[in-house]
Parts: structure tokens; C-alpha cells; sequence
């Protein structure tokens, strides 16, 4: 193990366990004159001395603020798929099908340059601005750094080098981060088919570190993801220097620190995203394809032709939605659902906002609810493509269609910054530019230092300290066990060796909740959990032992990080319903797989003044696998939704069985629902009476909408057993009603 110890001390983390007190030096500052960030013209720079980040993953370049358009399989009972809930090939009113200027995205990205080389060159320009303006560049200014009361505002750490630019940040169940960024220093002598990639895993404890790098490709550029065992999976990455995708995947194994090389994909990704199913699977999303793929619990691949047309290549915003599909609802404005069951199925949804919000960031902070906030290339205050303030929450769990509420604006508009959930269930925003450079990557004279922090009881945002380092284009931020956040990373483009700004680097901030409430900058008193199994199941109790449990107000698990380009698919908090007694605290596990995929998790208590404990890692094991699939009967007909519509009060039918979404139902265990596009199904003004027939609703958990699956094949409303679900025929399109429940065939189903 070696180490490589920054200006801060390792103290810190020491300080925060047992309570006691710390004060972070102050960074490197300068004047904060305007423009002291000049571009550096001319030739290539000679090579100068100055600590300079390594390089990262970076977005895709600029494009269309039009959007991707997929096309959607299937229809129900025969008929043409219709409704809001479709997309076929058309595009939806006023989007264009999105492009993008990979040739100008090469040469920003600095595709294919070794990473001593864009280290050297960056470090001499960065020497000569700070010669000329006694700035180093990257230092956030002197007034931002101002000591404020930590209990209100939070506090910095120093800053704290690394050897690679921590653009990927994976949290690891041991509370470690694995980070990579590109091609290795030796990669112009020894690499030049981009067969290498840096990286190191990163203890937060002590910064200290251990070389963990890979052999075989460069995963520059790939999505990310953990499995249900707590190793990462990565898909894609840089092949060339012609930006072409590569079809590897690997896996990053958290216990014994060591990669191996797994499965092909059928095509090369580059800028993917990766998030995981509820039953523990893998679906693989974007970066050149238009098809996704699912990566199994058995390590095979398997493809999803139902899923026929998503033609962005930028990390799409996604992630597991409580009904066990995906949303999907970024950075482009129209939303989607997709099932990866089958086929898979992909279907446009509705619009979020209007706004393509590139280079923005979302976090997911409650159940089946995600904060979307900042990026945009759109027109704000008549300015075109200025950073947005905006942010929106989206909640899927209205239905197929997810509802959009505007929420709280930011203080200042930002690109390339990073949301993170944090320990209490609140947002924290950090990074990030507020100008319209025309590039969008990187402008230190504009640039958001100051972290700011979303109450989702308030929909309010609260301006908190400023970091030490500018934190922009290829940076990230990833939440820790002891519930401070280390932010790190920026550079590697071309505008940014030109104003000389790669940050090999990391700080740590601690929120305002670590800390009293009295003005003095003491750490508060944390609760503490004494003991918590290792491993919990969904809609389980499980118990939690802590002398604080009489003062403790929330607990909740919350995803190991998952961070690079403003996009983190692991991060999500679960709040657990629980109940105390004495030092007990008696916890009820997750609903279901799609509100907590398999795999391990922090676990949180949080008392009465707002202070969060140190973590627990526990694993969530996988549940049943849910029930995504046609509930047919014995005559071959299945329970189908006419045309696919995704209106309430729709009186579903019997059709012959045809896969298709229409019939493509999901059981869930903890609300005993029967879902279907979105909706539950529902007995109208709960009037269970044989020949009632039944219609889609708005899921509500009421009694009108929990079914009891009996071994015997029947499905019967839990608040009357003696009536059973049936068909009233055998023919298509019979309606499917209650009666009285009497062995027939047509009450006998199958799922």
C-alpha cells in the first residue's frame, strides 16, 4: 500500500468519529480579478513543474438540443398500439432527432492522448498563468474559501492529491473508492492501442492508496455499475482515437481488488449508462447502439430487440423505478419506461420540462423520486444556452408516465456540477460553471464553488461554504460512510489545458449536519449504531441496536456511489419504516427489488437534531423475482389493456395471449397490487360484487387494489376472499369481472 498524503491530514476522518474538532487548512488562493484565467496561445508548452490532476472521462460534446426518438414493440389484442404511452418511429411533436459533432468532441476530449502527455502540457501553461497572475489556476477565489459557521454552512477539507484524476468514483462495501481515469503515463512508449488503463483504489480513512491498474482496454469513457455482490460492473469504453466504443465489459472484484475481463457486448459503447434491475440483472443503455442490453446474474449478455431505437449517446439519467421497470428521464426533456423483461419494451412517456438539460446532474432521493437540476443549453432570461437554476422533481410512482414538479431554484445557474444524496435524504449540489462559455466544459473565471443543499420537506436550496478547487468538466462526488462527500477530479480537454486547469485531486466536504448548532464549530454528537446484520431481505424486519434509538427520527439505506460526468447510478435513498423500543430499533426492509435492487448499501440513523451516524454496510438480498409477465388463464387469454392506453378507468379484457406490453403485468409484494402499464388494477368504489367488473386506476394502496395469489391459481380481493378474478368468456375481448369464486377455469390463472 502506498501513500500520498495531500495538505490535509488524515486527522479529519479521526476528528469526525470520535468527536472531537478540526479545521482544515485554507487552500491556494490568489486575487479574484476578472479574466485571470487567460487562454494560453501558440505552440505546444514547455514542460514546467506544478501539481497537475490526471486525466478523465468526459462528456460528449455539444449537440442538438433535440432529443433521441426510440420505437416501441407491440400491441394489445391485435390492434395498433395507441395513446400517450407509444412511440413508433415518428418523432414526437417539436423534437429532432438528436447529433452530435463527434470530430469536435475528439479534439475536446483529447481522445487518444496519453495522459503525461496532457499532464506535462497543462501543467506548463498552468505554471505561466500563475507566474503572470499569481493565481494557480483552479483555486477557488479568496473570498469564497471565507471560514464560515460550520454548523450552518459546512466545511472543507484541504485539498488532497491523488495519482489519477478521479473522474470514475465507485464506493466499495469496504468503504473504499475505485477510481480510474485513462491510458497510463507509459501510454505513447508502451500503449498506443489504448490496451491500459489507470487506476487505484482510494482509502478516504488515511488517503492512502493502492495501483489497481487494468490490462486489456481502455475504459475511459465506459458506464458503470454495482452488481448484487458489491464488485463493479463497467461496459464500454475508448477503443481509438477515432471515438469508437468498445464491446468489454469488466468486473472489479471489491474483496480481492483484481479485474476479469467478462462478456462481449454485441456493440461498442462509449458513454453508456449502467443501472441495475430489480432482480439484480444489469441493462446496459445508450452510448452509440440504439439497441440496450441485459447483463445477467450469470454473467452471460443477452440482447433486447424489443427495445428497438434510443439513439443518444450521452449517459442517460436512469435508474430502477418501484414498479420494477426503468426510468429513464434524462438529460433530454421526454421521459421513458422500459421493461427489460422478454423482448423489452421501450415507450415514451411525457415531456419533463422542455429543457435539455446536458452536462446537468439528478439524484434520487427518496422512493421512486429523483431531483433533476441544473446543465441546459436551452434560453433562460433570454440568455441563450446559459446554466439553468431550475430543478424539477420527477416521480415515478404515478403510473408508466411519471408526474414532473417544478421544485426550489439554485442560487446560480450551473453546468457540470454534481448532485449527491446525502445521509438525511437532502441534495447536495457542488461544482460546476455559471456562464455561457460557448464550449460548455470549463470557464474558471465563472465558476461555482459554493456547495448548495435542497430540503425535499421545503423544496428550498441553501447556499453553504465553497471548496478550496473549481470543480468542472470531468469531475465527480460521491457520498461516504462517515456521511461527509468527497468531491474531486476536472480537465482533460482541450479548453482546459489551455487555461492549465487539471485537478489530480480530491477534498471532503462535511455538511452542516456533522456539527453543533451553537456557533462553535464543534462536531456534533452522532448517534450510534452498536449492531446490524450483515444482510437484510425486502419487506423483512430486521433490527438495529443503538443506545440513541428513543432520539432517532429517520433510517434509511442509501446506494454506494456510482459517480463521473454528473451521472451516479448507484447513488439512491431508501427510507425504512421502523418502529423503537428501549436500544431496539425494530426496521422493515425495502418494499420491493425495484425500490432497493440487490446488493449492499449504507445504512443511516438519523436522530432528533438531524445528525446521521456512521454507516452500516449491509446487503440487500435479492427478493422473489418479480412478476413481469402475462396472468393468463387456462383458455390461452390473458388480462390486456385495449390499445395500450394509459388512461385511468380503462376496463381491462380477455385477448389471446401475444407478449406484448398490453399484457405484461407485475405483482408486487409489499401493496399486493396488480399493475399494468403504469396502473393498478382497481375495483371500482371498492364494490366487491359478483359481475362487478374491474377497471386500470391510479395505484393508491387501498383495499380496492390488493389481491390475494392463491396457490391454486386464483386472484382474489384481499378484502373479500369468496369472489374470484375471471373472465366472463372464452372469448376475445370478454370482460374480466368478480365472481364468485367456484373452481371454473376461467377464475384459474397462471403468471
Amino acid at each position: 500500500m502506498r501513500t500520498r498524503r495531500g495538505i490535509v491530514a488524515a486527522g479529519l476522518l479521526s476528528a469526525l468519529l470520535l468527536g472531537g474538532t478540526s479545521t482544515a487548512a485554507a487552500g491556494e488562493t490568489g486575487p479574484p480579478e476578472a479574466g485571470r484565467y487567460t487562454h494560453e496561445r501558440g505552440g505546444v508548452p514547455e514542460h514546467g513543474h506544478v501539481h497537475a490532476p490526471g486525466e478523465t472521462h468526459g462528456p460528449a460534446a455539444a449537440h442538438a438540443s433535440g432529443e433521441p426518438v426510440p420505437s416501441t414493440a407491440g400491441t394489445s389484442g391485435g390492434a395498433a398500439s395507441g395513446g400517450s404511452g407509444t412511440s413508433g418511429g415518428a418523432e414526437p411533436p417539436g423534437e429532432a432527432h438528436a447529433h452530435e459533432e463527434t470530430r469536435e468532441h475528439m479534439a475536446q476530449d483529447l481522445v487518444g492522448t496519453p495522459m503525461r502527455v496532457i499532464e506535462q502540457q497543462t501543467a506548463a501553461t498552468a505554471a505561466r498563468i500563475q507566474r503572470r497572475t499569481g493565481v494557480r489556476p483552479g483555486a477557488a477565489p479568496a473570498r469564497a474559501n471565507a471560514v464560515a459557521d460550520a454548523g450552518r454552512s459546512g466545511q472543507w477539507s484541504a485539498v488532497v492529491d491523488t495519482p489519477v484524476v478521479p473522474v470514475f468514483q465507485a464506493v466499495l462495501p469496504s468503504g473504499k473508492v475505485l477510481m480510474w481515469d485513462s491510458v497510463g503515463d507509459n501510454a505513447a512508449e508502451s500503449y498506443p492501442d489504448h490496451s491500459f488503463t489507470r487506476a487505484v483504489v482510494w482509502n478516504p480513512a488515511d488517503d492512502t492508496y493502492k495501483r489497481v491498474d487494468l490490462q486489456g482496454s481502455n475504459i475511459f469513457c465506459a458506464g458503470f455499475a454495482h452488481l448484487g455482490n458489491g464488485d463493479i460492473l463497467v461496459a464500454g469504453g475508448n477503443a481509438n482515437a477515432k471515438l469508437e466504443g468498445t464491446v468489454n465489459t469488466y468486473v472489479f472484484a471489491w474483496r480481492t481488488e483484481t479485474w476479469t475481463r467478462g462478456r462481449d457486448m454485441a456493440a461498442g459503447r462509449w458513454y453508456p449508462s449502467v443501472a441495475e434491475t430489480a432482480n439484480g440483472e444489469e441493462v446496459i443503455i445508450g452510448g452509440g447502439p440504439a439497441t440496450a442490453e441485459v447483463y445477467q446474474t450469470d454473467g452471460t449478455i443477452r440482447a433486447l430487440p424489443g427495445f428497438s431505437k434510443y439513439s443518444a449517446r450521452l449517459y442517460p439519467y436512469m435508474g430502477s423505478r418501484p414498479d420494477t421497470q426503468i426510468g429513464l428521464f434524462g438529460p433530454y426533456f421526454t421521459g421513458y419506461t422500459i421493461n427489460t423483461s422478454g423482448d423489452g419494451v421501450i415507450t415514451a412517456t411525457s415531456n419533463r420540462d422542455g429543457m435539455n438539460r446536458d452536462y446537468g446532474s439528478f439524484s434520487t432521493y427518496d422512493i421512486g423520486k429523483s431531483l433533476v437540476v441544473g446543465g441546459g443549453s436551452g434560453i433562460e432570461d433570454g440568455v441563450p444556452k446559459r446554466p439553468t437554476r431550475s430543478a424539477v422533481v420527477v416521480d415515478s410512482t404515478t403510473g408508466l408516465a411519471p408526474a414532473y414538479t417544478a421544485t426550489g431554484s439554485l442560487s446560480t445557474g450551473r453546468r457540470q456540477l454534481n448532485a449527491t444524496v446525502l445521509a438525511d435524504g437532502s441534495v447536495l449540489a457542488t461544482g460546476g460553471l455559471t456562464s455561457t462559455a460557448t464550449d460548455g466544459l470549463v470557464d474558471l473565471d465563472n465558476a461555482a464553488t459554493a456547495a448548495e443543499r435542497w430540503d425535499p420537506a421545503t423544496g428550498q436550496w441553501t447556499v453553504l461554504a465553497s471548496a478550496h478547487r473549481i470543480r468542472q468538466y470531468h469531475s465527480a462526488a460521491v457520498l461516504l460512510p462517515d456521511g461527509r462527500v468527497m468531491t474531486g477530479g476536472g480537465g482533460i480537454c482541450g479548453p482546459c489545458m489551455t487555461v492549465g486547469y487539471l485537478e489530480k485531486n480530491v477534498e471532503y466536504f462535511s455538511p452542516p449536519y456533522l456539527y453543533a448548532k451553537d456557533g462553535t464549530g464543534r462536531l456534533a454528537t452522532r448517534p450510534v449504531i452498536s449492531a446490524a446484520p450483515a444482510g437484510v431481505a425486502v419487506d423483512t424486519a430486521f433490527t438495529v441496536s443503538t443506545r440513541q434509538a428513543a432520539s432517532i427520527r429517520k433510517v434509511a439505506l442509501v446506494g454506494l456511489g456510482d459517480s463521473t460526468h454528473g451521472v451516479d447510478q448507484g447513488q439512491r435513498y431508501v427510507p425504512l419504516k421502523f418502529s423503537a423500543s428501549g436500544t431496539t430499533l425494530t426496521v422493515t426492509g425495502p418494499p420491493n427489488g425495484g425500490v432497493a435492487p440487490p446488493g449492499y448499501y449504507m445504512l443511516f440513523v438519523v436522530d432528533a437534531a438531524g445528525v446521521p451516524s456512521i454507516a452500516k454496510i449491509v446487503q440487500v438480498a435479492k427478493g422473489p423475482n418479480p412478476v413481469m409477465s402475462p396472468v393468463r388463464n387456462s383458455t390461452g387469454r390473458c388480462v390486456d389493456v385495449p390499445a395500450s392506453t394509459l388512461a385511468i378507468r380503462t376496463y381491462p379484457q380477455a385477448y389471446t395471449c401475444n407478449n406484448s406490453k398490453a399484457q405484461a403485468l407485475t405483482r408486487l409484494s409489499d401493496d399486493r397490487s396488480l399493475r399494468v402499464l403504469g396502473n393498478c388494477l382497481d375495483v371500482p368504489s371498492s364494490n366487491f360484487s359478483p359481475g362487478q367488473k374491474v377497471w386500470t386506476y391510479t395505484c393508491n394502496r387501498t383495499n380496492a387494489q390488493a389481491w390475494q395469489f392463491g396457490a391454486d391459481g386464483t386472484i382474489r380481493p384481499v378484502a373479500d376472499t369468496r369472489l374470484c378474478l375471471a373472465a366472463a368468456s372464452v372469448d376475445d375481448k370478454a370482460a374480466i369481472q368478480l365472481a364468485t369464486c367456484n373452481g371454473d377455469a376461467l377464475q384459474k390463472w397462471t403468471w
